[in-house]
C-alpha cells in the first residue's frame, strides 16, 4: 500500500515538473497526438499488451502468437511511438 502511495505521488511529481514520459520521450519525437491524460492511458495499455503476448510465448515457447495480438501490441506501441 506504502508503495503504491509513493509511486502514485512520484508519478504525479514527474507530470507536474514536466519530467514524465510524455515530455521526456513522446514530445521529443514530433508533434502530439495524444494529449497529456491521453498518452498515459495508451502507456498503460501498451504495457498490458506487452504483457499479455510475453504471457502467450511463455505459455507457447516453440508456437507462433496469433497475429491479432502481435497487431494489438504493434498499434499500442504506434500510440505511444515506443
Amino acid at each position: 500500500m506504502l508503495r503504491k502511495l509513493r509511486r502514485a505521488i512520484r508519478s504525479w511529481w514527474e507530470c507536474r515538473t514536466k519530467k514524465c514520459t510524455y515530455y521526456r520521450h513522446y514530445l521529443a519525437y514530433g508533434p502530439a497526438d495524444l494529449t497529456h491524460d491521453g498518452y498515459h492511458a495508451a502507456e498503460q495499455k501498451c504495457e498490458y499488451w506487452q504483457k499479455e503476448l510475453t504471457n502467450w510465448y511463455d505459455a507457447h515457447p516453440e508456437g507462433e502468437a496469433p497475429k491479432s495480438l502481435e497487431r494489438i501490441c504493434f498499434d499500442w506501441e504506434r500510440r505511444v511511438r515506443a
